[in-house]
């Protein structure tokens, strides 16, 4: 990895420069350097100066700093949607949270003095498949305020989704989810008023982002004749934000990721658990698309409102456990399903291709042992846009957790309930007639290639109770 990618320069860095296009420093020929670019830093300062109380006022400001740094407004477009859910949501705004946004955006340079941060995988900065950046809560906050602010510039590793302009226009493909993550945001930055529940958290608190890779072990299929561990269907009426549906105290929660981890505009499961935990959020600055090996595990991020639903079906309730939810221990395992809906199926499933499967394994196993977890909280991953059969998917999860020692649990909605049924047959009709992931994994290789996709469950009970008859 070159040098200049192996860091992530921040907007408090001297190299880090602008065009003073509106001439916002008095004296900016004395910072110019040979190409007319004075630090953006000053520039930035200077612009916090300005009596900013009303949310045009605000939406000018973003617009001055969008315009400085990239020649236009962007995905922000009219600001209308911020502006709309100021008025209508934050009242005070102006009186109390803008004032602590401003002090920890001028915090950057306090807390990271050398105006960068690492990105997870550089070159020489692995230590035992782990690449890992440690930041506190405090840092975590600047960085959060400054994704607000729209201060930073694109990594190299990605052109969009880096900041919250996203959130921002009045044109929305999802509204509604918007206006929940801007809820989630300012919620988020409400724990740093002086009498917030930031002044009353474990100050030795931190929120780690881990890239974690490991050479594919099972690339053959052949698994070892490892026992197959506990696995339970488990059905709720809404999905949730909330601390049990996220592995807490003491588990582990899937993300269904994008190669490009991160928040959006939507209401995926990816967006909504991002979307919810602002710590979260700067993964996407130092995270790179997530290779075959690898997978991003975020651990300490407060999911700061509960989310229930997904995609259009979405509401957002406060956290009923509050009090008793201990944050530090939530760890989120970012892991992406192969898009097995863009593959060619002319020569049958494509989940059942064996480098396919293998994949998918490795995959889960590097995520599922990436740390020990008492249980893993799966949703259906890889089986809505990606086009994964479920029985499959389950099946390669299963097998994961049981090479990785972890009991898993595969979350369904209402809106699942034949689908769940279904799969708490299979797993029962597994569990009474095979004992190892070998033998799980065997059941897969011998299926038709050219079998459709959901016709995999009768398949996979037909040859089960075959086998009763065969006795």
């Amino acid at each position: 990895m070159p040098a200049e990618a192996a860091r992530y320069l921040l907007p408090c860095a001297e190299s880090f420069k602008c065009f003073d296009r509106f001439s916002i420093l008095d004296d900016a020929s004395s910072l110019e350097d040979a190409d007319g670019q004075v630090p953006f830093w000053p520039v930035f300062t200077t612009l916090l100066t300005s009596s900013i109380r009303t949310p045009t006022q605000l939406a000018e400001l973003l617009d001055t700093i969008a315009v400085t740094l990239r020649d236009s407004s962007g995905p922000a477009g009219d600001y209308g949607l911020l502006k709309a859910y100021i008025s209508a949501s934050q009242p005070a705004f102006f009186d109390t949270l803008w004032r602590v946004i401003v002090e920890l955006a001028l915090d950057l340079p306090l807390h990271f003095s050398d105006g960068s941060i690492k990105v997870l995988g550089a070159e020489g900065e692995r230590e035992g498949g782990s690449s890992i950046l440690t930041l506190s809560r405090r840092q975590t906050a600047c960085l959060v305020v400054h994704q607000f602010f729209c201060t930073l510039r694109a990594p190299t590793h990605r052109e969009d989704f880096f900041d919250f302009s996203i959130w921002y226009a009045s044109e929305q493909r999802h509204e509604y989810a918007c206006r929940i993550y801007l809820n989630c945001l300012f919620t988020y930055l409400e724990e740093f008023l002086p009498d917030g529940s930031e002044n009353s958290r474990d100050g030795s608190s931190s929120i780690t982002y881990t890239l974690v890779t490991r050479e594919p072990e099972y690339e053959a299929l052949d698994l070892p004749p490892v026992s197959l561990g506990p696995i339970e269907i488990v059905v709720v009426d809404k999905y949730e934000t909330s601390p049990e549906q996220l592995g807490l105290p003491s588990g582990a929660a899937v993300v269904a990721a994008n190669r490009y981890i991160g928040f959006g505009q939507s209401a995926t499961q990816e967006e909504v658990h991002v979307g919810s935990s602002p710590e979260a959020c700067p993964a996407v600055l130092v995270t790179p698309p997530l290779g075959r090996n690898d997978v991003l595990v975020v651990r300490g991020a407060k999911a700061v409102l509960n989310i229930t639903g997904q995609r259009r079906d979405i509401e957002v309730a406060a956290q009923e456990a509050e009090e008793s939810a201990d944050w530090g221990l939530r760890t989120m395992l970012f892991m992406d399903a192969l898009e097995l809906d863009v593959e060619d199926a002319e020569a049958g499933l494509p989940d059942l291709k064996p480098e396919n499967l293998a994949r998918e394994i490795n995959k889960a196993y590097t995520a599922f042992s990436s740390g020990h977890y008492e249980v893993i909280w799966s949703p259906l991953w890889g089986c809505g846009a990606f086009g994964g059969d479920p029985f499959i998917k389950v099946v390669l999860l299963w097998c994961a957790a049981s090479l990785a020692g972890t009991p898993l649990k595969i979350l369904c909605d209402r809106s699942s309930r034949d689908l769940a049924a279904s799969l708490d047959r299979m797993v029962r009709a597994v569990g009474q007639r095979r004992e190892t992931a070998r033998d799980l994994i065997r059941l897969l290789e011998n299926m038709p290639r050219r079998i459709e996709r959901l016709k995999t469950f009768d398949w996979m009970i037909e040859t089960l109770e075959a086998e009763d008859e065969d006795v």
